[in-house]
Parts: structure tokens; C-alpha cells; sequence
């Protein structure tokens, strides 16, 4: 009786955590509120991700209640978590096939990979303020249950750098993901004796950010000190693929490429002010 009563309690609380969702992630279907409560209704929704993503998730998402969290925080991992659980609905939905290698394992330790996953990404997204972002790791859980080219090591690695990125860091990846490159060619020393592209310093900074975390490369054969044009690189495009950059409204794209523009405005100016 009193295990029972225990198990209802969880219950409730992931209840609150996915209802408290909506407050960063929209409102949140009856089917994923189904997955948290015990009986017949959790069955119907657990059957709607599949039983071993839904134990996964249900397993996960009640240990992570049981945090001493606030208000926000919890609306950041019931976004995360409800919103990788509709995704990877609407997924089987059209017919695609959860990974079959042994991601969703226990191992020795009675741990499976994708809970350890599911526990760092929850984890991190409870503490990510710039809330753009919990959409992007919700698309990682979902997109990452369906991959197995990617491993637990590989998808560890890049959560760690996705959780290092910023909004406009995604936004800037996204740019990169719908052109071949950039060229750069005199950003790196203009930027360090041209006063007037003070104003745009942080933005390189995030742009040589990402290069030095290897989701963007020189795309030209070859090895120059300085990179005088970038594209995005193979393990740019599987970062974009995973946290769904395409679904980065065009109007932050678009922020991205009036501030390329603005710098490359200012280097043809002073360009042409050297030439005279």
C-alpha cells in the first residue's frame, strides 16, 4: 500500500514538472501527461513512444522530479521532456524505427545509455536561461533515439558543446547550414586594427567560437593560419541535424546575416579608403 502510495506521489510530481512545461514549450497533450501517471492511461501513452523509450523517459523523468528545483527550472525540463516525447511520437507516426542497437541496454550497472543521456540533456536544459534553447534539446533526445551512427560517446561529446553554444551560436550554424561558405579573408586582422568593427567583436568571437569547436572548418584544401573562409564542417552538420536547426526562426537567421553584411560593409569601406 505504501509502495503504492510512493508511486503515485512521483507521479504527481512529474505531472507538475511536464503541466509546468507550458510556460516554455507550449501547451502539452493529455498523452504525454498520460505517460506520467500510472494505470491504463499511462499504458495508451507510453504505447504512442514505444515501451522502451517511454520506460526510459518515465524512469528518468520521476528520478529528476525528486530534485529540489524552482518554478523555471521546472518548466525548462517539462518543455525538454514533453517536447522530445511528441516528437518522437510524431516520428513512429510516420513509420521510422527507434535505433536497435543497444542504446536503450541496460548495462551492469542496471543503466542504460539513453538514460544517462536523457539525465545529462534534462540536467543541462534545467539550467539553460536562454530559453530559445529547449526546443534544440528536446530535438536532440528525439532525433538522437532514431540515430545509431551516433554513439553515446559521440552524442555525450556533443551535448557538452551544445550546452557551450548560445542562441546566437545555433542561429549562426543554421546561417552555415544553407550556404556552401564565408569567405573571411582579412576578418581576423581587421577585426584587431579596425576601430570600427568594435562593435561586432563579440560576434567574432562567437563566429571563431564555433570554428575552434570544430562544427565550422576551412573549406578549401589546405592549412592557412588564419581561416579566410568557413563552412560548416561534418560534425557541424550532425549538430544541426540533431537539434533541428531548420526549425531556427529566419527572422534570428536573418539577424545573422544583416551583422555578416554590416562587417563586410565596413571591410569594403576600408578598403576602398586605402586604395585612395
Amino acid at each position: 500500500m505504501a509502495e503504492k502510495e510512493n508511486s503515485s506521489k512521483q507521479s504527481d510530481k512529474l505531472k507538475l514538472i511536464i503541466e509546468k512545461g507550458s510556460e516554455v514549450g507550449g501547451s502539452v497533450s493529455g498523452a504525454v501527461i498520460g505517460l506520467a501517471i500510472a494505470g491504463p492511461v499511462g499504458a495508451i501513452a507510453g504505447a504512442a513512444v514505444g515501451p522502451i523509450v517511454g520506460a526510459a523517459f518515465n524512469k528518468i523523468g520521476t528520478e529528476i522530479s525528486e530534485k529540489i528545483m524552482g518554478p523555471r527550472e521546472q518548466a525548462r525540463i517539462g518543455a525538454t521532456y514533453s517536447l522530445a516525447l511528441e516528437k518522437i511520437a510524431l516520428k513512429l507516426e510516420k513509420g521510422m524505427k527507434v535505433r536497435n542497437d543497444d542504446f536503450f541496454t541496460a548495462q551492469e550497472n542496471d543503466r542504460s545509455k539513453s538514460e544517462s543521456i536523457l539525465e545529462g540533456t534534462f540536467l543541462k536544459a534545467r539550467n539553460e536561461y536562454e530559453e530559445k534553447k529547449i526546443k534544440c534539446y528536446s530535438n536532440f533526445l528525439a532525433n538522437l533515439s532514431f540515430d545509431s551512427s551516433i554513439s553515446f560517446e559521440k552524442g555525450n561529446a556533443l551535448l557538452r558543446i551544445l550546452e557551450q553554444l548560445t542562441f546566437r551560436q545555433l542561429s549562426i550554424l543554421a546561417y552555415f547550414s544553407k550556404i556552401e561558405e564565408l569567405s573571411t579573408k582579412q576578418w581576423m586582422e581587421s577585426f584587431k586594427d579596425n576601430e570600427k568593427l568594435g562593435q561586432y567583436q563579440d560576434f567574432y568571437f562567437e563566429l571563431m567560437d564555433i570554428y575552434n569547436k570544430q562544427l565550422l572548418q576551412q573549406p578549401r584544401r589546405g592549412f592557412a593560419m588564419s581561416a579566410t573562409s568557413l563552412g560548416i564542417s561534418q560534425l557541424g552538420k550532425t549538430m544541426c541535424d540533431l537539434i533541428g536547426v531548420d526549425e531556427i526562426s529566419e527572422s534570428d537567421i536573418l539577424k545573422i546575416t544583416n551583422t555578416i553584411d554590416s562587417v563586410n560593409c565596413i571591410l569594403e569601406r576600408s578598403a576602398t579608403t586605402n586604395k585612395n
